[in-house]
């Protein structure tokens, strides 16, 4: 009996063995190569916009509200392991960002929080509202739509935090990026949102590597082409995983990074390495 259940161990244990190597070969990724250990997604946006609660439907979405709820369950479902969140669209931001606070408490092993402004709208505010951000809320970056002011740019650098910025072209960007060197800014959608202006794709690959703290975030590339491009001539540690959630699929976007066939140690980088090291994350 005792040989017989010796006998039966060995047979079951080389089963199981074989059934790993079957599905690490089906999958196309060596043992020793294992995927990236954590995935996470830099741009996503939550919480009440300007036009939460107005009745009508033809507000845009991004003015409305974009549930957190619905981004952990696409996350869920692409295998996303955290993102960061930030208000979309509002006049000011000092409510929403605290919303966003709220939502990092209640899931904070899910989600990570940025505080987003407006430069012109919230100018000579912006320097104390990011610190008790930051500080006090436990934000960890800042979003805007446009060039970041020198007031933003100047609590960055004291609060050592990366700015995720969405500008309207990138050649107006060189002098910010060079007046702040210590300072890692983040270019939304590889430099143009859905490739409306392909070109700025091109400039934006350019200006990345001509800016050592210039990196460029992956969200709403059209033209994968370029996508491409970024991944064949800029470093690996130049490119940033994002989706524009949750109104842009996270599953798709998280497809075109898949489809880019990077080589395993790349591909970790952009998935996650690269932006908890401008997190200061050890990972």
């Amino acid at each position: 009996m005792n040989a017989f259940k010796s006998r039966r161990r060995i047979f079951l244990k080389r089963s199981f063995l074989a059934t790993v190597a079957a599905l690490v070969a089906r999958s196309g990724v060596a043992a020793d190569n294992p995927g990236p250990s954590k995935i996470i997604d830099a741009h996503c946006h939550a919480g009440k916009g300007s036009n939460f609660g107005k009745p009508g439907d033809t507000h845009a979405p991004w003015t409305t509200y974009n549930s957190p709820e619905e981004t952990l369950r696409k996350m869920e479902q692409a295998g996303i392991d955290q993102t960061i969140i930030f208000p979309i669209s509002n006049e000011t931001y000092k409510e929403a960002n605290e919303e966003i606070a709220g939502f990092i408490c209640k899931w904070p092993d899910k989600l990570i929080g940025f505080a987003k402004h407006d430069a012109k709208k919230e100018k000579g505010q912006i320097a104390k509202l990011l610190k008790h951000e930051v500080e006090e809320l436990g934000l960890r970056g800042l979003k805007l739509h446009g060039v970041p002011s020198d007031e933003m740019m100047d609590s960055a650098e004291a609060l050592n935090i990366p700015i995720l910025f969405h500008p309207p072209e990138v050649d107006v960007c060189h002098e910010a990026l060079d007046s702040h060197p210590n300072v890692n800014f983040i270019m939304a959608h590889l430099g143009s949102f859905s490739s409306r202006r392909w070109e700025e794709h091109v400039r934006a690959i350019e200006a990345t590597k001509r800016h050592p703290n210039l990196y460029l975030e992956t969200s709403s590339v059209v033209f994968f082409l370029y996508l491409q491009q970024a991944a064949r001539e800029l470093p690996p540690e130049k490119l940033i995983f994002g989706t524009d959630g949750p109104l842009v699929d996270s599953r798709i976007e998280l497809q075109k990074i898949r489809m880019l066939k990077l080589e395993p140690d790349h591909e970790r980088k952009v998935l996650s390495e690269n932006i908890q090291r401008l997190l200061g994350d050890r990972g």
